[in-house]
């Protein structure tokens, strides 16, 4: 898949016009050329919104009204995909996009092995929303009813409102809750599946997700989940705030026997994320079809030489890939190359 992506008022950009390639592209340049930045328009374009969760009206460039984002791709046949942002963060988009769909890795990925627990459920959350339609539907209603339910707590420990006042929202928080365990756990078995499949083929070990979560292992019985959940009222009206929930839930991560956020170095965490963000890939790939195009920070500092060809090596397997980095090293010689000159920007 060739392309080509034009810029105007972009982040750092006032214009720019790369062109890519198939197989490895690598961005190189010093730090503060913009090399995420392009990054991010491409990522732009091909979902619909930043990979850097931000108000979309933080695109533009400072002191300008709007920026514009412009791609073509052959994919067999031209697509062309034209949007328009301005400062209230409102976009107009022409062109249309079937064929093709992003996944981005960023250093701040490897949070989601070496945070805390709230960090890797936004996480699963996130790439379970890639693969399952109605998921947003169900996080909403479930934060709709936990909102509401720890109102009532708060309520009741004031004295204002009877316990009978929290029991209301149990049901609706089992049922959205349960949904959201059911959607998670099988986002899980299918990572899981994927990056234990890397684990192997990289000599890495075996990578193994575990979720525990709070509403039991009985999450199936509403009989029982409620039962559960009617035994922490007590801690929870002591606590002000529901005890029993997804929002409670936590996943660990392990490569090989060790647990990679307490037990693994800062090169094992990240290639652990980049693990995910590879599995997230291949299942977004093989459930929808689409050419997907992996757009990879710099992923390759903090690796040793080893994993860098590792990783070299598994890129060569994919169809597109754009690899940012701020030296021009061995291995990315076989790749086509933007290099980013010019005055500071804001990558």
């Amino acid at each position: 898949m060739t392309g080509t992506l034009k810029l105007l008022n972009f982040r750092n950009y006032s214009s720019i016009s790369a062109e890519f390639k198939p197989g490895i592209n690598a961005v190189i340049g010093d730090n503060g050329r913009g090399k995420t930045n392009l990054l991010e328009a491409l990522y732009f374009l091909l979902q619909g919104r930043s990979m850097r969760n931000c108000d979309t009206g933080d695109l533009i460039r400072d002191d300008e009204q709007e920026a514009v984002v412009e791609g073509r791709f052959d994919v067999g046949r031209e697509i062309r995909i034209r949007t328009v942002i301005n400062r209230e963060g409102r976009t107009q988009w022409s062109g249309s996009n079937d064929e093709i769909q992003a996944v981005s890795f960023q250093p701040d990925d490897i949070w989601m092995v070496k945070g805390g627990p709230e960090i890797r459920r936004r996480y699963l959350d996130d790439t379970t929303l890639e693969f399952k339609k109605g998921y947003r539907e169900t996080l909403r209603e479930y934060q709709r009813a936990l909102k509401q339910r720890n109102e009532a707590i708060r309520m009741v420990r004031k004295g204002i409102k009877g316990r009978e006042y929290i029991r209301n929202w149990n049901p609706l928080l089992y049922r959205h809750g349960s949904s959201i365990v059911l959607e998670r756990t099988q986002t899980i078995k299918s990572l899981q599946q994927e990056m234990e499949s890397l684990g192997e083929k990289w000599g890495k070990g075996r990578v193994e997700l575990r979720y525990y979560t709070s509403m039991g292992e009985e999450v199936g019985s509403e009989e029982k989940t409620l039962e559960k959940i009617a035994r922490m009222e007590e801690a929870e009206i002591r606590r002000g705030a529901s005890l029993i929930g997804p929002h409670r839930d936590e996943l660990l991560i392990f490569l090989g026997d060790r647990n990679a956020r307490r037990e693994c170095s800062q090169g094992e965490q990240k290639l652990v994320a980049i693990m995910w963000r590879l599995a997230q890939a291949k299942l977004m790939l093989d459930g929808t079809g689409r050419k997907t195009l992996l757009l990879m920070d710099d992923c390759l500092s903090e690796l040793d030489e080893k994993n860098r060809r590792l990783l070299m090596e598994e890129f060569d397997e994919w169809e597109q890939v754009m690899v940012t980095s701020t030296d021009d090293m061995l291995e990315l010689d076989r790749a086509h190359k933007i290099r980013l000159e010019g005055g500071p920007g804001n990558d």
